[in-house]
């Protein structure tokens, strides 16, 4: 009790004797008893109201202070340009085999390609103060010495439904995505990607365009004007080294960027569901044209994704000619446990015209007409013309196909870690695959591959 209100009881009581005796009667000495009484009850109800007034003025006192500190972090923030900022990104240790390389890869899938793979990745990326979404993004690979750049790119708010976009913009085309984790909107859930990541699109734009919103989020269209990867062409050779394509060899002059259109558009059809088509057109420097159609169903348990995929290069087959190709993939995916998902992928490249040839990211190791016309392809991608088993090309006019059977598994062990396994089949309709077990002259129509992996995603 405080000071005052101990003093006031105090007054009060010793008033009561005083009281009693001036009392004429024990019925007056009641009814004073009972006023006194009230007045106490008054005079404490205000003592107290002045005490809480005191108590809430202090309390009022320490937010402001503590408000005023917030205020002024928040400065400080936004004055260094931090306000918004944000770090994300995934680290892989993964060991991959196959029967073709005879190699144990310690290694990760992160990057365009298997061959370019990197260790992580680092994602920065910087939201709009006004709440519009994120105004830049710059996505590093520390571990690929071919892009180690993997995005950089501006996003400018001109009203709720429209962007300007511009920098250096990954591939939009297909179901898949670059990286390891599961993350819907980054991963790709199994280990190796399929097979038209790997040898049917483009890797990256640097341009610019705009996005589009419609019907509050229910349709989107983003659209570019850029550079679509290098050209860093070689011409084709066979066995012995000879050049075999003299219409090839001129390509190989063309080491500057392409220039061209790119855009995807995308039906969210309801909160589990989507369907989206793309395009990729060039005509500078390269002439080619890719289109996809793509979507995916995601409820529960059960995830299903599926792509068709059509393109053509001109001069880029295994004669010289122009290059033609159809491509499909389809991924399911069912979560036995909560935690452990089982899944399963195929892809089918039909690659017969002008023996074969696809559209490969150029530059890369095993890519560019390496990849869409040497015999062996990639070092076992299967792409090129079908050979025979030791190693010749059966005709110069008839590509080689290519299937591809994955099984793979994907564990939660937490919330930021997973835990994955993956089994490969690459199938080809020729003897397309070089066995490298010191006989040179040893070709082979399949090969098969194991990998796992240790993905953590902060």
């Amino acid at each position: 009790m405080s000071f005052q209100r101990k003093l006031l009881v105090v007054a009060l009581a010793s008033v009561l004797p005083m009281m009693s005796a001036h009392a004429q009667s024990s019925a007056d000495l009641k009814k004073e008893i009972e006023a006194l009484k009230a007045q106490l009850q008054v005079l404490t109800q205000k003592v107290e109201a002045m005490g809480a007034q005191t108590d809430n003025a202090a309390l009022v006192q320490q937010v402001n202070r503590i408000e005023q500190k917030q205020e002024l972090a928040a400065d400080d923030q936004e004055k260094s340009g931090f306000k918004g900022v944000k770090i994300n990104g995934t680290i892989e240790a993964a060991f991959k085999f196959d029967d073709v390389a005879q190699s144990h890869n310690f290694s990760a899938s992160s990057g365009y390609t298997d061959s370019d793979a990197g260790v992580g990745m680092i994602q920065i990326t910087k939201e709009s103060q006004d709440g519009e979404g994120v105004d830049w993004t710059l996505r590093l690979l520390p571990g690929s010495t071919l892009y180690p750049v993997h995005e950089a790119s501006i996003s400018i708010p001109l009203n709720k439904e429209n962007r300007i976009i511009g920098g250096l913009i990954p591939d939009f085309q297909g179901y898949e995505y670059a990286f390891p984790n599961a993350n819907p909107t980054l991963g790709n859930q199994l280990i190796s990607h399929n097979a038209l990541y790997d040898l049917a699109g483009a890797s990256a734009y640097a341009g610019i365009g705009m996005s589009h919103t419609f019907s509050n989020g229910t349709y989107a269209l983003k659209w570019l004007v850029g550079n679509i990867d290098a050209s860093t062409w070689d011409p084709y050779t066979d066995s012995t080294g000879a050049a075999v394509v003299a219409t090839n060899a001129a390509a190989a002059s063309n080491n500057v960027k392409s220039v061209g259109l790119a855009f995807r558009g995308d039906w969210y059809i309801d909160e589990y569901s989507y369907i989206g088509f793309s395009g990729l057109m060039a005509s500078v420097n390269r002439n080619f044209a890719i289109f996809a159609v793509d979507g995916g169903y995601t409820h529960g348990d059960w995830q299903f994704n599926g792509q068709l995929s059509t393109g053509t290069q001109n001069k880029a087959a295994a004669n010289g000619d122009d290059a033609a190709w159809t491509g499909i993939s389809g991924l399911v995916s069912y979560k036995v446990l909560p935690r452990l998902q089982l899944l399963a992928r195929a892809d089918f490249i039909e690659n017969r015209k002008n023996g074969g040839g696809t559209y490969v990211v150029p530059g890369s190791s095993g890519s560019g007409t390496d990849v869409t016309v040497s015999p062996v392809v990639g070092g076992g991608y299967g792409l090129g013309p079908e050979l025979d088993p030791s190693g010749n090309i059966v005709d110069l006019n008839v590509g080689a196909n290519l299937t591809r059977v994955t099984f793979g598994t994907n564990y939660q062990i937490n919330a930021n870690t997973q835990w994955k396994t993956e089994y490969r089949i690459d199938q080809s309709t020729g003897y397309n695959f070089l066995n490298y077990d010191g006989v040179t002259s040893n070709y082979k129509n399949a090969k098969t591959g194991i990998a796992t992996s240790l993905v953590l995603s902060f």
